[in-house]
């Protein structure tokens, strides 16, 4: 049976350079070439509701900086909102806006392309399996009973 691919859509401001930070790292990635990957600014999103755009994925990764705008913030509270999971990276050397504390449970700091890689292949490995038309299965097994 195939793993169903993972729906994963990426919540950054407009105000930064989301190619280099976040998009170039994950299209390098092997392991997230199966699944499909929704960049919310490219050409085949660009026209396309965020709520749209949300409601259909598994999972969000969302990039924080001390420069984001509004639609950042209306993108990050529906996926909140929606309860899908967020995984929330920051850049170590620039930071965030402390606000976002309160909404997110556990923000990653990074500092390179290579980590950034690494986090979302991590996070998307911890889905994978386990989504179902726009739906996670929140069910963890932890052992089995004899």
């Amino acid at each position: 049976m195939e793993i169903p691919r993972l729906k994963i859509y990426f919540i950054h401001s407009s105000k930064i350079d989301a190619n280099n930070i976040l998009y170039l790292p994950v299209l390098r990635s092997e392991q997230l070439s199966h699944d499909q990957l929704i960049f919310p600014l490219s050409k085949e999103n660009s026209g396309k509701y965020y709520k749209d755009l949300i409601d259909r994925c598994d999972v969000c990764v969302s990039l924080l900086s001390k420069d984001t705008d509004m639609g950042f913030d209306m993108e990050l509270k529906y996926a909140l909102a929606a309860k899908k999971p967020v995984l929330a990276l920051a850049n170590k050397t620039e930071g965030y806006d402390g606000k976002y504390d309160k909404m997110l449970n556990n923000i990653i700091g990074f500092t390179n392309q290579e980590e950034v890689k690494y986090f979302v292949e991590s996070f998307a490995k911890n889905y994978e399996g386990r989504s179902y038309g726009g739906k996670i299965d929140g069910t963890v097994v932890l052992g089995v009973l004899q």
